[in-house]
């Protein structure tokens, strides 16, 4: 009975000693976690640098209602303001200058960060070099999504650190492009539809923007939505049913 008691013992303590030890491998990894993992593998320096890039980028990209180097444009106020919708005749309404909006913008977004995402990832291994780390970088691919309340960024950066290898970075950013880009295209689709909006009827359905609208004298009308909460400004052109001059009805 004794050794039947002792034996019991021994397989007690040997869980409870398993226990331990996989509790602090636990602890070590997904709260202490080795350098070259988080800090250093690019999983702060590499992401924070591609999620400032992507903030900063789209509200370049919003100016120029998502064209990096828009040709039909308007002069308002020392900008060029591009036009999404326009027609160069009288009384007719206006023709979509990009059918899918959303589309057309994660196409110019990826243009646009091309070469400051490389930067970032070369960066983050160049850190990694100087501090001795053996590394082999991969080549980098990535896509962009344009999607409710956030921007999600694909990243496919095949990468050896050390002992370590990594793939695929998932980075989002906290965005209301989504929205302001469904916003455009309801204010587009009044202008091929009737020439015109009433943007006083919109906002009231959509307290965290503002939508202002300013016609000109040529039968433009320069629209900029702005977000209450995030500050964005997206701003864009319509000419649809322009009077001639001296036109009265």
């Amino acid at each position: 009975m004794g050794k039947r008691f002792a034996k019991k013992g021994q397989v007690t303590l040997f869980i409870i000693l398993g226990i331990v030890i996989i509790s602090i491998i636990l602890i070590f990894f997904l709260w202490f976690r080795p350098t070259y993992i988080s800090e250093r593998g690019g999983k702060l320096s590499f992401e924070g640098c591609v999620r400032e890039t992507i903030e900063e980028s789209v509200k370049e990209l919003e100016k120029n209602a998502g064209y990096i180097n828009p040709e039909l444009t308007y002069p308002y106020k020392d900008e060029k303001i591009t036009y999404l919708c326009y027609t160069t005749e009288y009384y007719k309404t206006c023709t979509i200058q990009k059918p899918f909006l959303k589309q057309h913008f994660e196409e110019q977004l990826e243009k646009y960060v091309s070469q400051k995402i490389n930067n970032c990832y070369e960066d983050s291994l160049s850190e990694l070099k100087a501090e001795g780390y053996d590394v082999t970088p991969g080549k980098l691919n990535y896509n962009i999504s344009i999607e409710p309340e956030i921007i999600k960024i694909f990243i496919n950066a095949p990468t050896t650190i050390g002992s370590g290898k990594f793939s695929r970075f998932n980075i989002e950013v906290n965005s209301p492009l989504y929205d302001i880009l469904m916003l455009a295209t309801s204010l587009l689709q009044f202008e091929t539809a009737y020439g015109d909006s009433d943007v006083d009827y919109i906002n009231d359905f959509y307290p965290d923007y503002y939508i202002e609208k300013m016609k000109m004298d040529d039968g433009t009308k320069v629209y900029t939505i702005n977000s209450k909460i995030f500050e964005n400004k997206f701003q864009f052109a319509s000419r649809s049913i322009a009077w001639p001059a001296g036109y009265f009805g």
